[in-house]
């Protein structure tokens, strides 16, 4: 292949809509093959437009607060309950199966000679990391501030107002430190395959004082372990993709103002300068920052359902180095 044909390698990080539907209480299972569908029929446009070194990365914020949810209502019947890093866990069980059935159904129908492994991923946390003790990460469904102070009073639950969506669970977010499954997915890339996993960020893990990994509860930034396991992996693209097509200067105003191409150096200020919202963009920004400086090439960040025009410089926020 000549240098010019080149396509870059892409760690595509899902946001928690691209399997997300309307009514999270009422739908039915199916519901999020179908949703699921719309996200991977994009990858299989990437790959017949030539693009074929791939890790696919999605959040679980619905998923892991919904089984959790299901824990704290079924106590008194069922006191065996499970923890925090085991309902994430869970999550990436469930939504890696629905993104590798959908993925590989895709490529079947497109005629393309391609296959997706997903990976239960875990990732090393500092057990001293002051997250732990100020829990800001929000997770599962929405609720009313009604309802929001009924649970701090009924379950103890701390809860946060969620970029004016409403009120929802807040657990500690620490931040990763190191993707324990990095080799397994190099091994897979090296193999062929499109790569699903680092799922709501990873399952949480610390060493203890014999080197054992064990679970802590708690969940972490998925944009921020995406960024690690891009720099781990030498990709050369970090994608983010979202519910917003670009990132947004005055973004709650009545004239907010999108950022098409932005230097890092630019956007370092943006972020100081508290344009960014915590637990939305902030974060996703923040990630895009760390994954360039260390050595990323590009960070993309565009609306859920645009990824190849995104990927290919037509929609979103590119973020680059000076």
């Amino acid at each position: 292949m000549r240098e010019k044909d080149h396509k870059p390698s892409l760690l595509i990080s899902f946001g928690g809509n691209a399997l997300n539907v309307s009514d999270q209480i009422h739908a039915h299972q199916s519901e999020e093959f179908v949703v699921a569908k719309k996200s991977m029929e994009q990858v299989g446009e990437l790959l017949e437009a030539g693009y074929q070194k791939m890790v696919l990365t999605h959040g679980n914020g619905p998923q892991v607060g919904q089984i959790f949810l299901q824990q704290e209502l079924t106590k008194d019947e069922f006191p065996r309950q499970v923890t925090l890093d085991v309902c994430v866990a869970d999550s990436q069980g469930r939504i890696g199966f629905i993104l590798q059935n959908v993925f590989d159904n895709v490529c079947q129908e497109k005629e393309i000679n391609k296959r997706s492994a997903a990976i239960i991923t875990q990732v090393l946390v500092d057990q001293a990391d002051p997250a732990f003790k100020q829990p800001a990460k929000p997770i599962g469904v929405f609720y009313s501030l009604q309802d929001a102070d009924k649970l701090i009073q009924e379950r103890g639950w701390q809860m946060g107002e969620d970029a004016g969506r409403g009120f929802r669970r807040l657990v500690a977010s620490p931040k990763p430190v190191e993707i324990i499954e990095k080799d397994l997915f190099s091994k897979l890339l090296e193999s062929g395959f499109i790569v699903i996993g680092g799922g709501g960020g990873g399952i949480p893990v610390i060493r203890n004082s014999g080197g054992e990994l064990v679970g802590v509860e708690a969940v972490i930034d998925k944009d921020h372990t995406s960024a690690l396991l891009a720099n781990e992996l030498g990709m050369d693209y970090l994608v983010i993709l979202t519910a917003v097509e670009f990132v947004f200067l005055n973004y709650n105003s009545s004239n907010p103002e999108p950022i098409h191409q932005v230097s890092a150096e630019v956007m370092e200020k943006y972020l100081q300068a508290g344009e960014f919202a915590e637990g939305s963009m902030k974060p996703k920004v923040e990630a895009g920052l760390k994954f360039l400086k260390a050595g990323g090439k590009r960070v993309v960040i565009a609306g859920l359902f645009s990824l190849r025009m995104a990927v290919e410089g037509q929609t979103g926020t590119h973020i680059v180095m000076d």
